[in-house]
């Protein structure tokens, strides 16, 4: 067994799991206006993940109480397909915080659903994405190497022990006739 080859395997892919699950990676911060003609805003983090989904975390704060809504998209966020939504969050407020998970080549979609004061309001979300992509090729990477050195023995033979002298008969000395 390798030594290094498992260790090395064994960081890889706690780093790739770290990657993989936590979001990590600011992005654009996204405003929408509540009350205007399109009070919302469709987003995609980038990557492509061995899990299938990309944690994104989002928070959100505005000046006057609102309501918001956010929802995963296994695609484009359209109207005319409310069945692809997953993860819908409603929250309520000045501020908030939770999690979606973006499927691959999905969308999110951010929306201020009404402003309880009546007039247009600007909702900051800020959104930060796990490294999906990085993070997968790094557990590939460990997972690899990790088999490689539990499998395959080292390189270095110990040396061969030397065949043992054979015992000298002691014949007692003929006399010569």
């Amino acid at each position: 067994m390798r030594a290094w080859m498992v260790i090395v395997g064994a960081l890889l892919l706690a780093a790739g799991a770290a990657f993989l699950f936590i979001p990590v990676v600011p992005q654009a911060n996204q405003t929408v206006t509540a009350n205007s003609e399109e009070p919302y805003s469709e987003v995609s983090v980038g990557g492509i993940s061995l899990m299938g989904v990309t944690p994104v975390q989002v928070s959100w704060t505005v000046g006057s109480p609102v309501d918001i809504a956010a929802a995963a998209c296994s695609s484009s966020c359209a109207a005319s397909d409310v069945g692809a939504l997953s993860g819908l969050t409603v929250q309520s407020g000045r501020s908030g915080s939770f999690t979606l998970e973006q499927p691959n080549g999905g969308s999110i979609v951010l929306a201020v659903t009404a402003s309880q004061t009546g007039g247009p309001v600007n909702v900051t979300f800020r959104l930060t994405a796990a490294l999906s992509t990085v993070g997968s090729g790094l557990l590939i990477a460990g997972a690899l190497l990790l088999i490689l050195g539990v499998v395959f023995r080292s390189t270095r033979r110990a040396s061969p022990i030397p065949a043992a002298a054979s015992p000298v008969e002691n014949t007692p000395a003929s006399n010569p006739p």
